[in-house]
């Protein structure tokens, strides 16, 4: 999955350092077992920081204001947080829990070391999965393969 994302954000004109490192660190993390959504999620954002698609996560996209600690709005297609009142002047605005919010804000924030402290519930790492995917496929323009593929392997490896 996180070398499908590379491969899909990057082209070959150029080496970008920053983009290599990040994915030998998360294929060491991942190899030397760290929580696996952890490691994931920290890549996701990361990722779209390095390739041009941070997600504005700190003040809401239409109004600027900063946001509260309550429950916000994301746009995918405006690529970030929309305060409630902006919720229904900014197109596909759907919720986001604040709780998810405060951990993608502290990954886009923090190195690994700090953030890899976070405990991330199974609630909210399958809403800022969610939110992600659906972030993703929409900079990308099309679907990723793997992430299905991973669903249909995690559905036979419960029922074993």
């Amino acid at each position: 999955y996180v070398v499908e994302l590379l491969d899909r954000f990057t082209y070959g004109d150029g080496e970008n350092r920053a983009l290599f490192r990040l994915l030998v660190n998360t294929l060491e993390r991942l190899n030397k077992g760290d929580n696996v959504n952890l490691a994931i999620r920290y890549y996701e954002i990361r990722l779209m920081d390095l390739v041009g698609f941070r997600p504005q996560l700190f003040n809401c996209i239409h109004c600027g204001a900063e946001i509260q600690p309550v429950d916000q709005f994301f746009s995918i297609p405006a690529g970030g947080v929309v305060c409630p009142k902006c919720k229904t002047k900014v197109a596909a605005s759907r919720p986001v829990s604040m709780n998810a919010l405060k951990y993608m804000r502290h990954f886009q924030r923090s190195d690994y070391k700090t953030a890899s402290k976070a405990k991330l519930t199974p609630t909210i790492n399958q809403e800022i999965e969610n939110l992600m995917q659906n972030y993703i496929t929409y900079q990308l323009e099309q679907s990723l393969n793997t992430p299905p593929f991973i669903r249909r392997v995690q559905k036979s490896n419960n029922k074993s």
